[in-house]
């Protein structure tokens, strides 16, 4: 058994190994407009940082993409028996305004709100007919060191200490994929749930102005046997490969 602070297995360079992380949450949306909505969140979202909602009425739903542009602002909400929860606050822009995307909102929004012909273009409006939105997100990030229980990568999310995430690993090997869409349960063992893991660490990293960067240190948490195993396998063949030879073992063979 590991001591406090050792890692369970060791962790490998890799070079040439990507994947994504898939953020999901759910959250409450407080107005809506054809070009925007404000919302509500228990988790703080990044500025900038685009999304896809999922907006849900009574026996309907309609998809769209926008953009963080304002806030997260913060304010502290009672809880029963006397503690407080944070809640964030934030303004998202539709980034599809004037596509088919754009027409099937106008539509949606006919359905649960009423508008007049001047809000079709320029009101807000209340969203209290809609249901809580499914909010989604995927950043790209590269692996620098790998191993059978974690990773370290480095993204351009701003994510923090034991935030957990679905996650898509892109091997040489092959695509170990995103398994489900239900909520990472903490703690899944081998073979139940999707691919999830959990941020132990995170490093800042200087960038260009305007641009973030950042290291985590991922422990996995949950996923499928064939996934892990694909890790394994995947672990195996890079050590059996060496730091020197091409990855379809062409290369010259060892004396």
């Amino acid at each position: 058994m590991p001591k406090p602070g050792q890692r369970r297995h060791p962790r490998y360079e890799v070079q040439d190994v990507h994947g994504s992380l898939l953020y999901r949450t759910t959250v409450k949306v407080r107005n809506v407009s054809v070009s925007g909505l404000s919302l509500e969140s228990a988790e703080r979202l990044q500025l900038g940082r685009a999304y896809a909602i999922r907006l849900a009425g009574a026996g309907e739903a309609v998809d769209v993409h926008g953009t963080i542009r304002w806030g997260p602002l913060s304010s502290a909400r009672p809880r029963p028996g006397g503690e407080t929860r944070a809640v964030y606050e934030a303004g998202l822009a539709f980034d599809d305004v004037f596509t088919g995307s754009g027409r099937s909102l106008l539509g949606f929004l006919e359905h649960h709100v009423v508008l007049s012909p001047q809000q079709r273009l320029t009101g807000r409006f209340r969203a209290d007919a809609l249901l809580p939105a499914a909010l989604e997100a995927r950043d790209e990030f590269e692996v620098l060191r790998l191993s059978l229980s974690g990773m370290l990568v480095r993204t351009a999310l701003e994510a923090s200490v034991e935030s957990r995430f679905a996650l898509e690993l892109r091997l040489r090997t092959g695509t170990v994929p995103l398994e489900g869409r239900g909520p990472v349960v903490p703690g899944g063992g081998a073979g139940k749930g999707p691919v999830a893991g959990r941020v132990a660490f995170v490093q800042r990293e200087e960038a260009e102005k305007g641009s973030v960067a950042a290291q985590l240190g991922i422990e996995f948490v949950g996923g499928t046997d064939e996934a892990r195993g694909a890790v394994a396998r995947f672990i195996a063949e890079e050590l059996e490969r060496g730091p020197g030879d091409p990855p379809d073992g062409s290369g010259p063979a060892a004396s």
